[in-house]
């Protein structure tokens, strides 16, 4: 497939987290599970801040979330990371 960068140039890279989702999903491919690291989760919740969301520190092996106009979740951190992913997925 050919694309010309100088009529349709390609999207800039808003994040870290932008850069290291397919390093991460290649990683839970070859583990057969979602494994997340704690640099994994903290591009991730980058990600969402910017987005404007608020994120609490993990309490109790939950991470509070407030996303904006919608309602407070408590998630697993791998969870967050796969949110961040679909998040990531609709700007596309």
């Amino acid at each position: 497939m050919d694309q010309n960068v100088t009529e349709k140039p390609p999207r800039s890279v808003a994040s870290r987290f932008e850069l290291a989702a397919g390093r991460m999903a290649d990683a839970w491919l070859r583990a057969g599970r979602v494994v997340v690291s704690h640099a994994d989760l903290q591009l991730a919740t980058e990600f969402l801040r910017q987005a404007g969301w608020r994120i609490e520190p993990p309490r109790d092996g939950l991470i509070r979330v407030h996303p904006r106009g919608g309602p407070e979740r408590s998630l697993t951190a791998e969870t967050l990371v796969v949110l961040a992913f679909r998040r990531l997925a609709q700007r596309g």
